[in-house]
């Protein structure tokens, strides 16, 4: 990778890092306070989507950067929606019926989506792990 790319992945990281540590030192003192809980919620809902963002942005910044190869950037997207279809293939949806927790409905929908992304991480778990075997073999080391 580019050195300016990674200097600047390294600042992003350690700034995310120092929130981060700051808001679970809030979430343990802070004990009297209900909102603790949803701030690190949101937190977490903010990380996730800046990890989307991330993994999905920085290949293409720095493809830009460097020579640009569209041929195996498109492979790339190419492979993650076959992965995203396979995973939505394979989702059925646990509950077929609206369940209730506490005061809170759950439909079918929602536990299908949740389903589709445990199935999402598995798929792409599972080809990780053999794109490692593989390498790992056709290097022979």
């Amino acid at each position: 990778m580019n050195g300016k790319l990674s200097n600047i992945g390294k600042w992003i990281f350690a700034v995310l890092a120092v929130i981060t540590v700051g808001l679970a030192i809030y979430f343990y003192l802070d004990l009297k306070s209900e909102a603790r809980t949803s701030v690190i919620l949101n937190w977490g809902y903010i990380m996730i989507v800046l990890g989307i963002v991330f993994a999905l942005a920085m290949p293409i910044v720095s493809s830009f950067v460097k020579k640009p190869n569209v041929k195996k950037l498109l492979i790339a997207a190419a492979a993650i929606v076959v992965i995203a279809v396979v995973a939505y293939v394979i989702s059925s949806g646990a509950f077929k019926v609206p369940y209730e927790q506490g005061t809170t409905v759950y439909s079918a929908k929602t536990n299908g989506w949740v389903e589709f992304g445990l199935n999402f991480f598995y798929v792409t778990l599972v080809a990780s792990i053999i794109a490692i075997l593989y390498s790992v073999i056709r290097s022979g080391k």
